[in-house]
């Protein structure tokens, strides 16, 4: 969603204030249904799919959209994502994380495997700056709810 006809040189260019918070709010709805092809859809609807930040981006949370799926075994998820926030304890340390939390099961695995739900995280990072978008990744060293609680950090 650019303003002007040149070719914006990074992420950054392409947002207004406005634009950031409605750009956070789709890629959180597109990264809660946990299909690549939506985040997608959010990125070329901001015009930011083609920078290198974008696509490594998707290259990561490509993995961790299937890393929780085992083929054969009816991998599904169960109830609906959820978020909660963190911090970054690694490359960005203090900055805040969006953590997306699911569970799911592998319905067709042998019984009793196929009764247990498990549970896992990913990280977001939307690194906003004076109310403006320069990138979005994976974050994969952040703090959990319990050390949160104990650095009350929130």
């Amino acid at each position: 969603m650019q303003k002007n006809k040149t070719t914006p040189a990074n992420i950054s260019e392409c947002f207004t204030p406005e634009l950031t918070k409605s750009f956070k709010l789709e890629a959180d709805i597109a990264l809660k249904t946990m299909k690549l092809d939506k985040v997608i859809l959010v990125l070329q609807k901001y015009g930011i799919d083609k920078f290198q930040d974008s696509i490594d981006f998707i290259e990561a949370l490509s993995e961790i959209f299937v890393q929780w799926k085992k083929e054969g075994q009816g991998s599904v998820l169960v109830d609906e994502v959820t978020t909660s926030g963190s911090k970054c304890i690694a490359c960005e340390i203090g900055k805040n994380v969006v953590v997306y939390d699911f569970s799911y099961q592998h319905m067709k695995a042998p019984e009793p495997m196929n009764r247990l739900v498990y549970g896992w995280d990913f990280g977001i990072l939307f690194d906003i700056r004076n109310e403006i978008l320069f990138e979005i990744r994976v974050c994969n060293a952040f703090l959990n709810k319990s050390d949160l609680q104990k650095l009350r950090i929130s």
